[in-house]
């Protein structure tokens, strides 16, 4: 039985997230899907992953705009919902102002976008990949 064909289960959906926050392709979990940290050198190499696993040839981006769902669901809800969160437990636990929990809780989400970008979209492949596997097979 090969990749494709193994069925889906809780153990092979937590050997992908794990992949996903180390950032190593879904698919064989070796090679990774960015450029490492030490070797950016804009915000354009941040945001852009690799062409596709040079070991297993698995694309990371197959078409224009595969990763809008996840900038939009995975990295925007998170900061987004996170914000909200904290904001909502510090103002009924705490005594601070509301202007000052609305500054703690909102000047740090763009940070925190560009940080969690990365992880927005390896969780999002990994995710991809779980539900619709890619996986090169034979041509017939």
């Amino acid at each position: 039985m090969n990749q494709a064909e193994e069925p889906r289960s809780l153990a092979k959906a937590w050997i992908y997230f794990v992949r996903a926050l180390w950032w190593r392709c879904p698919t064989c979990g070796t090679k990774p899907i960015f450029s490492q940290v030490h070797q950016v050198r804009s915000l354009h190499d941040w945001f852009t992953p690799l062409d596709g696993c040079s070991r297993c040839g698995y694309a990371y981006d197959r078409e224009p705009g595969y990763f809008l769902m996840a900038i939009w669901g995975v990295n925007y809800g998170v900061v987004a919902l996170g914000g909200i969160g904290s904001y909502l437990v510090l103002r009924v636990c705490t005594d601070l102002s509301p202007r000052f929990l609305f500054l703690v809780c909102v000047l740090p989400a763009p940070f925190l976008s560009i940080l969690l970008a990365r992880h927005a979209k390896s969780l999002f492949l990994a995710m991809d990949h779980f539900c619709d596997p890619h996986v090169r097979g034979k041509k017939t």
